[in-house]
């Protein structure tokens, strides 16, 4: 384990305070998102409209919507790749906060292999989905 200099650790500490921040303002928020999200202002996915297929996007916007209310298996069935995004970016903001009390942790692994093998799941879901739609919620 490196030693973190004092710098690394006030500049740590201050994206850990601002993305605590933004969190909060999401949670306070999510009513809001959750109507506006449901509204006829926001779009349709082109894609479905057009091929009638789900895209690879397709239920990201449930899903979020479904984490942002704390329902995190519901949005795994809505699209998988939204709550691993969420999964990768709580263990990277874990590492800031370690960071920011002067230990370097990695408690995400960095390897080509974990990402392409990843991609690949998720891209292989994407197309199965559409073959066999009971494994998704977004019909």
């Amino acid at each position: 384990m490196s030693v973190v200099s004092w710098a690394e650790r006030k500049k740590a500490a201050a994206c850990c305070l601002l993305l605590l921040a933004a969190g909060i303002v999401l949670l306070l928020l999510r009513n809001a998102i959750t109507a506006f999200a449901h509204s006829d202002a926001f779009p349709d996915c082109t894609f479905r409209r057009l091929t009638g297929w789900l895209c690879p996007a397709c239920g990201n916007t449930r899903a979020g919507l479904e984490i942002l209310h704390g329902h995190f298996f519901r949005a795994f069935g809505y699209n998988p790749m939204m709550p691993l995004v969420v999964l990768v970016l709580g263990l990277l903001y874990g590492e800031t906060v370690l960071t920011a009390f002067g230990k370097r942790v990695r408690l995400f692994p960095r390897s080509n292999l974990l990402l392409f093998t990843g991609i690949g799941i998720v891209l292989v879901y994407d197309v199965v989905r559409n073959f066999f739609p009971e494994i998704t919620l977004c019909l």
